[in-house]
């Protein structure tokens, strides 16, 4: 594939960046590259970029490697911004960044004051003309990513790079890069290696990432073939992760009996609330559903028939999937009381969305039960395996991975949500639940069947991230903001803000 050739870009407004498109749903043809230059990483940059990602993956049906190359996409664009603020404060220094020795006299000073000071460093990048340029190309074999900013790097930096690839080529799985978790040289560091990993564990090989520098331009390439073959290499870790599930207790058969007596015709609140009073611990669950943001109405609730009155019998039927997991998990898995908090804050935010989407009452308590249920696999995950679970949530939180599902992949061998999925299924959940728990964090993937439960679930965790900040919104693809009854990401910010409010309030 040969590399775009220079052409005139226009200014576009609504994108944020200079281009040679139209917009952003200008036709995807194949060796017809989409172009793009921008100075420093905004809002409306990021929206560009990454619905442009979304589109050629949806339309060559690469949909799968989302989560990889999108890490790698901003690594590298994050890299080059970085080395171009480089340059511009080396010069106002009046330092010479080819010299080796000012090179290693100021370096660290420069760390210090790009990250207190990055606004105002990156706003000068313009000025001092260094871009970065980010082009999408496609053929019958291969998607190309190409990023590169105009400056050649210095030999230190183009050194450390390399170390950096070489090393990813070396490691057998992300676990074996943690290792280097302390080591903070700056530039390419444990972010592209893990990037290079996440690339790696979703079936692209070495050749998937290129990188050269030389006459005053640094080009970095991410080339995804038309088919990719996953190859999974921890066969010995997955069967220990998923051995666990066999020591897991059976479901309960007093929740199934009183599931089986909801669907009965002369079911009433009376005769359920008396089977449910024999369970102590469900009783007290049910009340504290009942008084939970999702669901409570007024004053506190105090008795149990009231709770039910309140939930609605079928309804319930649903949520007992959530509630008898809740007492089988809570008093046996440590990280249960984090997860399960997290998932009720869920189950409000998915039940405005489904409002919002026009859900009918049976298909808003499914998407309610679901959302409760959907980590189930982290809560499991973070008591199997809390030593790199930990690792990797401190690392995409400050680095900005765009999601922990490919490091999950690459660190232990399998996600939280497939683990969650194998759970459901072994107590025999609906299929809707499974479905939910295995997709929420790659809905793009799911069946479009189950999109008005995956797409919600997906948006209630990523208002999460995004309100403590670990995500923004320009990560979500359109097409599901979309299903979701969302305009834009402006809306769906808007709305985000206000459901957030609400939930504080409780």
């Amino acid at each position: 594939m040969a590399s775009p050739k220079a052409i005139a870009l226009e200014f576009k407004r609504e994108l944020g960046l200079h281009t040679n498109i139209e917009n952003i749903n200008h036709p995807i043809v194949e060796n017809s590259p989409f172009h793009f230059k921008f100075f420093q990483i905004t809002d409306e940059v990021e929206n560009t970029l990454f619905q442009i990602l979304d589109r050629f993956l949806l339309q060559l049906d690469l949909i799968i490697v989302r989560d990889s190359v999108l890490a790698a996409m901003k690594e590298t664009v994050t890299n080059a911004i970085k080395a171009n603020a480089k340059r511009v404060f080396f010069k106002n220094n009046a330092s010479d960044i080819t010299n080796d020795k000012e090179y290693e006299s100021i370096i660290n000073e420069f760390k210090s004051t790009y990250i207190e000071n990055r606004d105002e460093i990156e706003e000068s990048l313009q000025k001092n003309n260094f871009g970065v340029f980010v082009s999408f190309i496609h053929n019958r074999s291969l998607m190309r990513i190409r990023i590169m900013n105009n400056v050649q790097l210095t030999p230190i930096e183009a050194q450390r790079i390399k170390e950096r690839i070489s090393k990813a080529k070396n490691y057998n799985d992300l676990a074996d890069a943690f290792m280097d978790m302390s080591n903070d040289q700056e530039g390419a560091g444990l972010g592209l290696i893990m990037t290079l990993m996440m690339l790696k564990n979703d079936g692209l090989g070495e050749s998937a990432f290129k990188f050269e520098s030389s006459e005053n331009k640094t080009v970095f390439m991410i080339d995804i073939p038309a088919k990719v073959s996953k190859e999974n290499q921890q066969i010995e870790k997955i069967d220990h992760i998923i051995s666990q599930i066999d020591h897991l207790p059976t479901f309960p058969k007093s929740i199934k009996d009183i599931q089986d007596a909801i669907d009965k015709p002369n079911s009433s609140i009376g005769t359920i609330a008396e089977m449910i009073k024999r369970d102590i611990a469900l009783s007290a669950n049910i009340l504290k559903l009942s008084n939970s943001a999702a669901f409570r109405r007024g004053g506190k609730v105090e008795s149990l028939d009231r709770a039910i009155q309140l939930i609605g019998l079928k309804e319930l039927q649903t949520l007992l999937y959530s509630l008898a997991t809740k007492q089988m998990l809570e008093d046996k898995f440590p990280a249960f009381a984090a997860i399960w908090e997290k998932s009720n804050e869920s189950a409000f935010y998915c039940k405005s969305i489904g409002q919002k989407m026009g859900l009918n009452k049976s298909d808003l308590s499914n998407l309610i039960a679901a959302s409760l249920l959907h980590d189930i696999g982290e809560i499991l995950l973070l008591s199997f395996d809390k030593h790199h679970m930990n690792k990797i949530k401190t690392f995409t939180s400050t680095r900005e991975i765009a999601s922990t599902i490919s490091m999950e992949e690459s660190a232990i061998g399998i996600t939280h949500s497939k683990l969650g999925a194998m759970v459901g299924e072994k107590w025999g959940f609906p299929i809707l639940y499974t479905k939910a728990m295995e997709y929420h964090h790659r809905p793009l993937l799911a069946d479009e069947v189950y999109s008005d439960i995956i797409y919600p679930i997906y948006l209630s965790d990523m208002m999460i991230a995004i309100n403590s900040k670990e995500a923004k919104s320009s990560e979500i693809p359109m097409e599901i903001l979309k299903v979701c009854k969302f305009q834009s990401k402006a809306e769906f910010d808007s709305f985000r803000t206000k459901i957030k409010e609400q939930f504080s309030a409780f």
